[in-house]
């Protein structure tokens, strides 16, 4: 008999978020498949939908300690299936859960890639794309690719924003923000993880993320895609955007990509990459986002192309702090491996190996600042939140 699966949401006891950060590392399932009855439509979806699914995780640990776990709920697995943006909360450090929250949904049509930050005035910003039903950013066998420009949501992908001002329990109605932060020659830009906003400096409170986007056509039988970046200096009520930044190589192959501020006030973005060389690329700017130097191969951070994570660790007594990013091992989406920075991104060292598949990831910081969150995509279609203290690691 053909079987349907969703994931389900389990508990989670965070051990040094509960307890001591001396204890060890806690690894436990956030999502898990369960067996549901079969019967389900499916008309109207990928064709090889045949199951529900959860996958591209993002994280927040709010201000007030409650931990926001968001995913993109699927009928089916493909990309683009009928996704929409779904988190659960947690206000007891993990012990239970609450029901699921929709975000956003919008029918038939494809809600992607949930990018998230919480502010220093405490509004939650809530990122996504929108793929029109039937559309990608590529050509995808049954699917269609989707068409440039902003006017008409049934052809076009759009980028939106929404907010929540009560620690995630309601969501305002989304923005448009597409002619903003996406050029007109790529079809769409979208990024799952997490934005972040900044700590000091001259640009003290501006908002970053990294975007990247789809060129419309392949070269040399290859698709192509680019990396931008969007700012917003007052609180994600309009946005700024870079050109694309420069890929060293010149092949157009970044992908997914996040950013981090550095101690020193540079900006860090680490990027999927495409090539085939097994290892991510990185990026620098120094003024706060607004320009940027070329993507370059960091042979520091080797991974197969995959999305990771980076970000600031706790600020120390001189008031300095390392960086810290996750992603998968150069031989597969497997051994998910944690890498830190002493010297704002220049050189990495591997402390820690996450044995076995192990997919995309988003990093965050204790509410307490003793320990260092992963959320992750692991075997068997389960998303796992593993909570080690910043003690085991240095």
């Amino acid at each position: 008999m053909k079987r349907l699966y969703l994931l389900a949401f389990t508990g989670l006891a965070c051990c040094c978020i509960n307890g001591s950060a001396d204890e060890p590392t806690s690894t436990r399932i956030v999502f898990q498949m369960r067996v549901i009855p079969e019967g389900v439509p499916l008309e109207g979806h990928a064709k090889d939908a045949k199951a529900y699914g959860y996958r591209i995780p993002s994280l927040v640990v709010t201000k007030k300690g409650s931990i926001l776990a968001f995913t993109e709920r699927r009928l089916g697995l493909h990309d683009h299936a009928q996704n929409d943006i779904v988190l659960k909360r947690s206000t007891d450090n993990g012990k239970s859960w609450s029901d699921e929250i929709v975000a956003f949904e919008d029918g038939m049509h494809s809600i992607n890639d949930p990018l998230t930050v919480q502010l220093d005035n405490g509004r939650i910003l809530l990122m996504f794309a929108r793929f029109p039903y039937g559309r990608h950013a590529r050509n995808a066998g049954w699917i269609k690719v989707a068409d440039l420009g902003y006017d008409d949501p049934t052809t076009n992908v759009l980028t939106f924003l929404c907010h929540s001002d009560d620690d995630g329990l309601t969501w305002s109605k989304p923005v448009d923000i597409s002619r903003q932060v996406k050029p007109p020659h790529l079809v769409n830009v979208n990024t799952p993880g997490a934005m972040i906003q900044l700590s000091k400096g001259p640009h003290k409170g501006r908002v970053i993320t990294g975007l990247w986007g789809a060129l419309p056509e392949e070269i040399d039988g290859e698709r192509q895609w680019q990396v931008v970046v969007a700012y917003s200096d007052d609180n994600g009520e309009t946005w700024k955007r870079t050109e694309p930044l420069k890929d060293e190589s010149g092949k157009g192959f970044p992908n997914e990509c996040q950013v981090a501020e550095a101690a020193n006030g540079d900006i860090v973005l680490i990027s999927r990459n495409q090539e085939g060389v097994n290892f991510r690329k990185k990026a620098i700017s120094r003024d706060g986002g607004a320009t940027w130097g070329p993507l370059n191969i960091d042979q520091g951070l080797p991974s197969v192309a995959c999305m990771g994570s980076v970000v600031k660790g706790p600020v120390k007594a001189d008031g300095s702090w390392d960086l810290w990013a996750s992603f998968p091992s150069n031989t597969g989406r497997e051994n998910g491996q944690i890498v830190v920075s002493k010297d704002n991104g220049q050189t990495w060292q591997i402390v820690k190996v996450i044995p076995g598949a192990f997919a995309y990831s988003v990093l965050q910081v204790s509410a307490d600042q003793t320990c260092l969150l992963c959320f992750y995509e692991a075997a068997n279609r389960e998303e796992r939140l593993i909570v080690i203290p910043f003690s085991v690691l240095m």
